[in-house]
């Protein structure tokens, strides 16, 4: 039986670029993190498209009306400027604190409006390569709450600027049970984002922000052989985990999730787009990795469902974990392109390999 796909998105796969302009204020931002040369070198792996994950609320922390400051604009000036030159699409992910405990605001809208207005009013006339995500994962405010608040926004946004996509995304960390409820936007420029951890007792292991520091060495697919014990004074989330991980870490249960997003897709006759993905390096197994994303890679592509995988540069990313430096002189140092490269995630997330 033919494979169906999903509902085309102007791009197809690329990465996100984190750790630029996330958790910091404007005056801590160094301009420079990233270069039109990262850029180019994401355009040679194949990527046809880079999600910018931007903390606005931190960068506008105490700034009356939360006005953007012109050095943020600045950057973004010469982003929108990369994108055009090389025919890359951008997309402004209005990204927001996502750690265990944290929780979306219902008075959200009040951050959203003064932001999205400054953002779409300035670049409605820009590159078609840019792509606007009006926010990154809400969670711990109601599903109906969120979605009449979205409905605005985006209603907002497309009177200001009828030209740009805008990428909408549900509750509940951007669920796809969550998406389902979302309004139906009858936009031809929407797109509808997900995304995809499962089993997070793999792809999260050893990852502090969610507590699992403890569940480490989990291989994938399960394989009782090779489990690890349970820590020592068990926490009854670790318990949980391990018990639930048989049946969640299977191949079957990563490939019963995908179909559905195709239905929706046609249903909406709109495109879906996989914003993130992507799983935790340092304490998995590499060959357990590499089968991970090869097999979720595979999945995304048979049904023609757009991607960014999650990150560059940090512990999810295609470079190898052997040649990770992490600080020198108290200073966080860029992996060297194409040099330290782990060529068998680059296979696995199909990029492109031949960087000759």
């Amino acid at each position: 039986m033919t494979q169906k796909k999903a509902i085309a998105a102007p791009f197809t796969k690329g990465i996100n670029l984190t750790n630029w302009l996330e958790y910091k204020r404007a005056d801590l931002i160094d301009p420079d993190y990233y270069t039109k040369q990262d850029f180019m070198n994401v355009k040679k792996l194949g990527c046809d498209c880079v999600r910018l994950p931007i903390h606005f609320e931190e960068i506008c922390e105490g700034i009356a009306d939360y006005t953007i400051p012109e050095k943020i604009f600045a950057i973004l000036d010469k982003v929108a400027a990369w994108a055009e030159e090389l025919e890359l699409y951008v997309i402004f992910d209005f990204h927001n604190a996502t750690h265990i405990g944290s929780q979306t605001s219902t008075e959200v809208e009040n951050l959203l409006t003064p932001l999205w207005t400054q953002i779409a009013s300035r670049y409605k006339d820009a590159t078609k390569y840019l792509i606007y995500e009006l926010m990154n994962e809400p969670h711990g405010i109601e599903v109906p709450l969120w979605n009449d608040i979205i409905g605005r926004v985006f209603k907002l946004v497309r009177s200001i600027d009828p030209n740009h996509y805008i990428i909408a995304g549900g509750a509940d960390w951007n669920s796809f049970a969550a998406m389902k409820t979302l309004p139906d936007f009858q936009d031809d420029k929407v797109i509808y984002t997900f995304h995809f951890y499962d089993p997070h007792t793999f792809t999260h292991q050893g990852a502090s922000w969610c507590h699992m520091e403890r569940v480490i060495h989990i291989p994938f697919p399960y394989d009782e052989t090779r489990m690890p014990a349970l820590p020592e004074n068990p926490t009854e989330e670790e318990k949980q985990k391990f018990a639930a991980y048989p049946e969640q870490g299977t191949v079957a249960k990563v490939e019963e999730f995908f179909d559905q997003y195709v239905a929706f897709s046609l249903e909406r006759q709109a495109p879906v787009f996989c914003g993130e993905f992507g799983c935790f390096a340092p304490f998995a197994d590499h060959e357990d990795r590499v089968n991970w994303y090869t097999i979720v890679t595979n999945l995304l592509e048979e049904r023609g469902i757009a991607r960014t995988s999650w990150d560059y540069y940090g512990g999810f990313g295609p470079f190898s974990m052997d040649r990770f430096k992490i600080r020198a002189a108290g200073k966080e140092l860029k992996l060297l392109f194409p040099d330290d490269l782990d060529m068998d995630i680059v296979k696995a997330l199909g990029l492109n390999c031949d960087l000759k």
